[in-house]
Parts: structure tokens; sequence; C-alpha cells
């Protein structure tokens, strides 16, 4: 396997978030990945995390111990350096949101508006805490409530998340595509061309670089387009079937020490 990296110029590793750096099992991001990015980043590859989540949804593990060079943030609707400079932003538009707002309260469900460094929370706070209070977890004092249902008419989100019955996707799937989270009550709603590889094209033509210059990590549906495009793809072992037979390789699960397992097998360290 290490004779896919032999003829690659890799410049850049991007990882995903929950289920790639994030392991769910025992709650954190395993050493062997923190160690392993540390690693690259002494050969002078270019760090990048790409994930549903916003920088209000990313606790200290992920942005102070793995300090990322780069984020494509609410899978590529924003890009922005570690210093939370944002390079793009893609928000939903005052139509989509107010669809999304009048489903989610029709068919009794909750949900977040994703903001660069805040979070709001619709119809019912403890359910919409659910969408994000797993994995590297919520900023809490980064997160409000809004009763009124009255934030997006002063500012757009980035992202939506919503939490609900099997009614109510359906329902939001006549409009936008999905992907489930963990728990499938939870979705994230994606629109078309917005995706977590259409941010990371942005981001690399602004740093002289291509997909042919990067590795990438992920294991769930909205990580298909950069896995698939990427110069090398990996796949966790915890991921979905369909994105590991996507995949150029296939790394052990999260929990395995996957991603230093593969950064080793192919190497890159």
């Amino acid at each position: 396997m290490s004779m896919l990296c032999v003829d690659k110029d890799i410049k850049a590793a991007v990882f995903d978030v929950d289920g790639t750096l994030y392991d769910y099992r025992n709650g954190c991001v395993p050493h062997s990945a923190i160690d392993a990015v540390a690693r690259l980043k002494e050969k002078g590859y270019f760090i990048i995390v790409a994930t549903g989540r916003t920088m209000a949804m990313l606790n200290p593990q992920i942005t102070e111990e793995l300090a990322p060079d780069y984020y494509i943030l609410s899978n590529g609707a924003l890009v922005s350096d570690r210093n939370s400079l944002i390079f793009f932003s893609n928000p939903f538009s005052r139509k989509e949101t107010d669809l999304l707002v009048d489903l989610t309260n029709a068919y009794g469900g909750a949900m977040i508006l994703k903001y660069q460094n805040e979070n709001c929370i619709y119809f019912d706070y403890e359910a919409g805490r659910k969408l994000w209070d797993v994995g590297p977890g919520m900023v809490e004092e980064q997160t409000f409530f809004d009763e009124k249902h009255k934030t997006h008419n002063r500012k757009l989100p980035i992202g939506i998340s919503i939490y609900g019955d099997g009614e109510l996707k359906q329902e939001i799937q006549r409009f936008f595509t999905v992907d489930e989270f963990k728990d499938a009550h939870g979705i994230d709603v994606m629109r078309e061309g917005v995706h977590k590889m259409a941010g990371l094209k942005r981001l690399l033509k602004g740093l002289g670089l291509g997909p042919e210059n990067i590795i990438a990590f992920g294991d769930s549906g909205n990580d298909v387009e950069m896995i698939t495009q990427a110069a090398i793809g990996v796949a966790m072992g915890n991921g979905k079937k369909e994105l590991q037979q996507a995949a150029d390789y296939v790394s052990p699960c999260s929990w395995e020490d996957g991603i230093a397992e593969a950064l080793h097998t192919l190497q890159l360290i």
C-alpha cells in the first residue's frame, strides 16, 4: 500500500473530525493521532480539518492540541485559518432557512443554526443539544436558545442541523440532501454544490495547490467528494461501507490508531 505515495506530490493532509479524528469509544482524539499530526507538521505538511461543525462546536483538543492550519467548516460553507480569518462564506439563503424553520416547527423537531462562533437552537433546547452533544462537544457558553425563532432574520446561518423523526427527514429530503448523524434522528442539511471538497478547492487554490496534492481522511457520507477526488483518499475502518469501497486505502478504526497506522503505512511519517 505504501506504493500509493511513491509518485504523489502530497503537500497537505485533510481530516474529518467525528468518527475520524475523534474516537467515539474513548471520547477523545487518540494520542497516536495527535502525535502523527505533529509529525506531519514537522515535515512541512499543511494540516486541514474538514468538518460539518463550526469553530463553536470544536473543543480545545481539536483547536489547540491538533492546531490545524486551516478549517473547512459546516461541510464546506465556510473556510478559515487557525485565527478565524474567513476566506470564504456561503450561508443558507433566507428562503432556504425559512423553509427549514417551518418544516421543523410543523413536524415537532429541533434545529441548530450554525454560525462561526456561536450556535442557536430553535424549538427544543434539550433535543437540539443532542445533535452535537457528542464527539468534541458543543461549547456551552457559545450556544443559546431563541424561543422566538428570529435569529436567522438578522443573521443567516452557514449550517443547519435538525433533530426529528423519519417523517421530518423525509419531508426535508424533498428539497435537500441530508447526512445522517450517528443518532439517525439527527441530520445535517446539505445544499447542492456545497460540500467539503468544494470549500477545500477554494482553499487549495489560494495555497497554489490542487486535489492532486492532498491526502484526505473520512468516515461518512459528507466525506465522499474529498475522499474520491484527493490524490489519496483514506476511509476509516469504522466508516460507511460505501466510502470504504470508494477509497484508495482503508485504515483501522479510529479507536485502533487508524490515522497513525495509515500515515505510517503510506510512508508520510
